[in-house]
């Protein structure tokens, strides 16, 4: 079973969420159940206190970040998007994944190129997430979100590759 972080910080389990008041639950929680409020406390007490506040740190994790949010709110409803089972994605964007991946290679990591590579990455990946909003909106379609998920999760490791070649940092 899914740990629902929603529900831990007792947010109501959608994809628009307020990162202030999520902030302000995490703080008023972890200070709750903070180890050293324990200290004294009974092993069984300490144990409880160190499992709450891992989950809570871990629930604020992913609930910032939209991407681990999404894939958070598809998981609670039943829907995988686990890459190494269901590799079908849509064609054209893997056609986009691979022009931006030649342009790359070809430029023998030019971090001009990069550069203007990321750039790009950055606007489909911002287009993606407005519309994986809408996805999760009211009338919730888990299909197209989890499809947005699954090319976010893509354009998440192609920023990663961009960015070790604008560094040279691999």
């Amino acid at each position: 079973m899914t740990q629902d972080y929603f529900r831990l910080f007792g947010l109501p389990a959608r994809f628009d969420i307020d990162a202030a008041e999520l902030a302000r639950r995490h703080r008023e929680l972890i200070r709750q159940w903070h180890p050293d409020r324990f200290a004294r406390g009974s092993d069984e007490e300490r144990r409880v206190a160190v499992a709450t506040s891992a989950r809570l740190n871990d629930g604020l994790k992913v609930l910032r970040d939209p991407l681990e949010r999404a894939r958070h709110l598809l998981a609670l409803n039943g829907v995988s998007t686990d890459e190494e089972t269901d590799t079908v994605m849509d064609t054209a964007f893997l056609a986009e994944q691979l022009a931006w991946r030649e342009r790359l290679e070809e430029s023998g990591g030019d971090p001009e190129v990069a550069a203007a590579l990321t750039s790009e990455v950055a606007a489909c990946g911002a287009d993606k997430q407005r519309a994986l909003a809408s996805a999760l909106g009211e009338a919730a379609d888990w299909a197209a979100a989890r499809r947005l998920v699954r090319e976010l999760q893509f354009l998440r490791r192609f920023e990663r590759e961009l960015d070790e070649a604008r560094t040279g940092v691999s």
